[in-house]
């Protein structure tokens, strides 16, 4: 019968707590028309109308635009957009929309639900611009957020928050 001596059984424990027994998956590359449900209307903002025309076409939209896509629920996911901030102290930031495109939510009508996720970070997250896009990781949940800026479909814990590399 062979014998571990306790040096060598305390490094096989310390080699087996630091070593992953799952690798980590890779999150989920996601592109804003992926948090469309199908059969998802297109919307075109078309700004030249009167705004009371646009408004009521778009509440029409936007009623028919808040459903999500059951299989991110959960989903480790890396979405880019720009940043809307809600919590903000000095330069750092640990809530904020994501939208995909700048200046969404700034002017009326705002993207629909399904086109806004909530973020969250535990910790606050230093926000170098507002005026550059950003990649965001984390877990998406499938839950919606309300905020005077806008409604969310999808919330997200966020994990990391790095400027978009073209």
């Amino acid at each position: 019968m062979k014998t571990i001596s306790i040096q060598s059984g305390l490094a096989l424990v310390a080699l087996l707590m630091a070593t992953p027994l799952v690798a980590e998956e890779e999150p989920r590359l996601l592109a804003w028309e992926d948090l469309l449900p199908e059969g998802t209307p297109e919307f075109v903002i078309d700004h030249s109308q009167p705004m009371d025309q646009v408004q009521r076409l778009f509440d029409d939209y936007q009623a028919a635009s808040s459903g999500v896509v059951d299989e991110l629920n959960n989903q480790n996911v890396k979405i880019p957009g720009f940043v809307v901030p809600l919590d903000i102290n000095g330069s750092a930031v640990s809530s904020f929309l994501l939208v995909p495109y700048f200046g969404a939510c700034i002017h009326l009508p705002p993207p629909p639900p399904n086109q806004i996720v909530y973020v969250t970070f535990e910790e606050p997250v230093e926000l170098e611009s507002i005026w550059e896009p950003f990649w965001v990781t984390g877990t998406m949940i499938t839950e919606t957020h309300r905020s005077n800026v806008g409604e969310a479909s999808y919330t997200l814990r966020g994990e990391i928050l790095e400027i978009y590399e073209y």
